[in-house]
């Protein structure tokens, strides 16, 4: 009899007698399954800030940040530099000949949240309204565009159902200056909708970066090499995936090891509770895997059939937790680092999900299959 065939039939028998320790099963099937969902739902953070940071991200996107700034935030650059990269080679053109360049001046102000009263940090872009009008994402829901030059905005739909005074036509004061709300919009769902929007001319003499669409992907290095070959130009020219790929790694990076510290935390309890399980399983049949051992099957066989019960206990219990994760966490909007969005419960998460409930599988299968295997076939025929 084979190895394969004597795994087979031993495992046969192992899984037979799972109803006959359904508590006991039960408990290791829960263990992993709340494991894996509250990791899952740890995770879920990351992904849902990554899914939408990456709205209306297409190939031909750019944007240029002065030279050694880590974010758009940050660096400056100046009105006639800006002026100079809008006319770079490659940059698309709009129907009447416009470069489709969007230079922007960005601030953090602070705001009210209509929850609790709290306060809170947004970003105020300052951008042009005619560079704002040609933006693919930004679709106005009411009101209208801000005028050039004077102290109006529009607010994203988040920003304006979270905080207090950024609905159509509200008044609110931001660094000491009142604005008034004309319009609200929406970006397809991405992180401008969390960020209130008026002229680049809020008092600041220049921009932190400039965005701008290419006539193609292929036209990036033409594009690049003419801005960063000009003494004029102090810039970085980057591919807008790039960039956000960049920006959401700092984020990502913390919020990825929450959970999966949480998740090792809680898999210690996990694994505890399979190798109780398996080895109450594997005591409960002393005087059958001694039968089968007397019969000619070998201990590999043994130790591979008990992995592998262990393992039809975890990965349903993966399952089941990621089931959970999604139905009560996929979609749900939640509000951390000053953003709000929702929460993506995605596929690579419930892999994830998966690989960790087999190795929660594995080690606590291993030591019980072990034992299985090494119990004298003479002393476990005598146990009653």
């Amino acid at each position: 009899m084979s190895f394969l065939s004597q795994t087979a039939a031993a495992t046969a028998m192992n899984l037979k007698g799972l109803p006959q320790r359904i508590g006991a099963s039960l408990v290791t099937v829960i263990g992993v399954a709340t494991t894996v969902a509250v990791m899952i739902s740890l995770l879920a953070i990351g992904a849902g800030l990554v899914k939408i940071a990456n709205k209306g991200v297409t190939p031909d996107r750019v944007i240029v940040v002065p030279s050694g700034a880590q974010s758009d935030y940050a660096g400056s650059i100046s009105r006639d530099a800006a002026a100079v990269i809008a006319q770079a080679p490659g940059i698309r053109k709009t129907a009447d000949g416009r470069p489709m360049v969007r230079p922007t001046a960005t601030v953090i102000v602070e705001v009210t949240k209509k929850s609790d009263n709290n306060t809170a940090n947004i970003g105020l872009r300052g951008i042009s309204p005619l560079a704002a009008q040609i933006d693919p994402d930004v679709h106005l829901t009411a009101g209208r565009m801000y005028r050039p030059a004077v102290h109006e905005l529009i607010a994203g739909k988040t920003a304006s159902a979270q905080f207090k005074n950024l609905g159509l036509g509200d008044h609110i004061m931001l660094r000491g200056t009142e604005w008034t709300v004309v319009g609200t919009f929406e970006a397809d769902g991405g992180l401008a909708e969390n960020a209130v929007v008026g002229d680049a001319a809020f008092d600041r003499t220049a921009y932190q970066s400039v965005e701008a669409r290419l006539t193609s992907p292929g036209a990036f290095q033409a594009f690049k090499d003419a801005l960063t070959s000009n003494p004029q130009l102090d810039v970085e020219p980057k591919r807008f995936s790039d960039y956000i790929a960049t920006q959401m790694k700092q984020l990502t990076t913390v919020l990825n090891f929450v959970g999966y510290f949480v998740g090792a935390v809680m898999a210690i309890g996990a694994v505890i509770g399979a190798l109780n399980t398996m080895y109450s399983a594997v005591d409960g049949r002393t005087r059958e895997i001694a039968t089968l051992r007397a019969i000619g099957f070998g201990g590999g066989a043994v130790v591979a059939s008990v992995m592998i019960e262990s393992l039809a206990l975890a990965i349903p219990g993966a399952l089941l937790g990621s089931v959970v994760a999604w139905i009560a966490f996929n979609g749900h909007a939640i509000s951390t680092l000053g953003l709000t969005f929702p929460l993506a419960v995605t596929p690579p998460l419930v892999v994830t999900g998966v690989v960790f409930a087999v190795i929660i599988g594995l080690i606590g299968g291993f030591m019980p299959a072990l034992r299985a295997a090494g119990v004298p076939v003479a002393t476990a025929l005598r146990a009653t």
